[in-house]
């Protein structure tokens, strides 16, 4: 029963209408006996950097958080996280007792994570492709780094974004190659054949461009993976599918993500397993 007492959580983007997220946290409430609701807030991009504000104003207890709003509410935050700190973008909001609020970054460790309980396949010495340098590809090109990545290639329409992230990200690990690239079929043609670990964190809407990059060069035995769980179709698997290439869509990620999200949220540890058992439960 929702009272006066009950802590809101939210997921603040654009678009969310789609998300599995507030079925599957409140779930994880109702098992766990937590006094919370996770509802979706609508947000027009444009008053983005308002986002913080209305987080303090409305005393929502935590939050996550789409692009653009992953970087955008970085002013508003009074404190980070490491993985936070080092991406320079947060998916998730705490609201601690003091009223401080913290940011965190659950989406490359939640990748990674997935990466391994899924397929069996690590990140050390391989060379990771990234398409989109926003918020959730420097959080993964973070992750692939921390992990051993001996490349990280990042690929970005706007250039000047993708040569920020590797600024940002190349100092803090010394043992990784950065890259970046435009986002272009004739460019990402030229790198393919080193490419072992291809993750795509580019928004729904690319998705017919990128239905033009070529997989045929791609080593034999490499991984193409996909964020964007909520595509039924995403761009290129099929056809890496049809190579005999590996293949990961994008709902492990939300699984281990959502894990450590909810734990950030309650201070309760739950399983991957007890999440795959939510989906389960909720149909999806």
């Amino acid at each position: 029963m929702i009272t006066g007492r009950t802590r809101v959580f939210g997921l603040l983007g654009h678009p969310v209408r789609h998300s599995l997220s507030p079925a599957m946290h409140n779930e994880l409430f109702r098992q766990c006996g937590v006094d919370a609701v996770y509802v979706t807030f609508e947000i027009d991009p444009a008053n983005a950097d308002s986002v913080g504000q209305a987080v303090r104003t409305l005393g929502l207890a935590g939050a996550n958080l789409t692009v653009p709003f992953k970087e955008r509410i970085l002013p508003a935050l009074d404190e980070l996280g490491s993985e936070a700190r080092v991406c320079g973008a947060v998916n998730v909001v705490v609201r601690r007792a003091d009223g401080a609020l913290v940011g965190h970054n659950t989406d490359g460790i939640g990748w990674r994570d997935a990466l391994q309980a899924e397929l069996g396949l690590g990140l050390a010495g391989e060379d990771v492709a990234i398409l989109g340098a926003g918020g959730t590809g420097r959080a993964i090109a973070a992750a692939a780094a921390e992990a051993g990545a001996a490349s990280v290639t990042l690929y970005n329409a706007t250039m000047t974004r993708a040569e920020g992230a590797v600024t940002t990200l190349a100092p803090h690990f010394p043992g990784t190659r950065f890259h970046a690239v435009h986002l272009d079929p004739a460019a990402f043609a030229l790198r393919a054949p080193a490419h072992t670990r291809v993750v795509n964190c580019t928004s729904g809407g690319a998705a017919p461009f990128l239905d033009t990059f070529p997989v045929d060069n791609l080593p034999p035995g490499s991984l193409w993976s996909d964020v964007n769980y909520w595509m039924a179709d995403p761009p290129r698997l099929a056809a890496c599918a049809r190579r005999g290439l590996r293949i990961q869509r994008g709902i492990g990620m939300l699984i281990h993500q959502g894990a450590l999200s909810f734990e950030h949220f309650t201070g309760v540890r739950v399983s991957h397993e007890t999440l795959r058992g939510v989906l389960d439960i909720g149909g999806w």
